[in-house]
């Protein structure tokens, strides 16, 4: 498979990407998602850094098209692509994809899970029971992509706590407080987020609408019981933010 996304998750990171074929030495076809998954009894649990770690210590990163052992495919609420690891088989290195192919990798899409009457940031476990997520991943290239920092106070943590969010229009419908958990994108604007209590802080990325996200559905979350919508990486075109950002 070649990896796609590997973002931020509570215990771990969720990494996700599409199988792939050889069809020459250089040359792969690039076939169906897959999110590879630690066996925690939940069907989709974060990955450890072990999981993916290689038999030389280095870590799995976003591009790179590895070989990955699993057990059987498992059955979660809105993550159809979920896999089970074999985590006593040790992930390889086979090659790596060159960022700038990450543009023809676009998939088209009629709405991100819009369901109707719901924020744009989530949809309810009603709207996966009725069978409308087919998939939970997608490769799409937004418009007038923008990014806000913030760092105010939380009740709940009782302390300031930074967030980073995007907004963007897709398909005739704009999409906001979409949660970013790309590595790459939060270590570049590590240092832009505003200081504690201050206005939270709206930018444009550099390269305008030179870009493809990588957008993933949470498993069911919280007492609502609800999936919300993630950007798990941020790809621009020239392939720069994941060469030189990437975790």
């Amino acid at each position: 498979m070649v990896l796609l996304a590997k973002s931020y998750k509570p215990g771990g990171k969720c990494i996700a990407g599409k199988r792939v074929e050889y069809v020459e030495e250089r040359k792969v076809k690039v076939c169906e998602w897959i999110r590879p998954v630690f066996d925690d009894g939940t069907g989709h649990g974060a990955l450890p850094t072990a999981s993916f770690t290689y038999q030389d210590g280095n870590e799995a990163k976003v591009l790179d098209i590895v070989e990955v052992t699993v057990k059987g495919k498992v059955s979660v609420a809105g993550q159809p692509e979920n896999y089970i690891i074999d985590d006593t088989v040790k992930w390889k290195k086979i090659s790596h994809l060159n960022a700038e192919s990450i543009p023809n990798l676009k998939e088209n899409t009629a709405d991100i899970w819009n369901e109707v009457g719901v924020d744009s940031n989530i949809v309810t476990s009603d709207f996966d029971e009725r069978g409308a997520i087919s998939q939970s991943l997608y490769l799409i290239k937004p418009s007038n992509f923008e990014v806000t920092l913030s760092n105010d106070y939380n009740d709940f943590d009782r302390a300031y706590k930074r967030k980073i969010v995007a907004k963007f229009d897709y398909s005739d419908t704009t999409y906001e407080n979409i949660s970013i958990t790309c590595p790459a994108t939060r270590r570049i604007l590590a240092n832009q987020y505003p200081n504690e209590g201050e206005a939270s802080k709206t930018l444009a990325l550099n390269k305008g609408d030179d870009y493809i996200l990588c957008m993933s559905l949470s498993p069911r979350f919280g007492n609502a019981d609800q999936h919300y919508k993630l950007v798990a990486t941020v790809f621009d075109f020239d392939g720069y933010l994941q060469r030189k950002y990437s975790a």
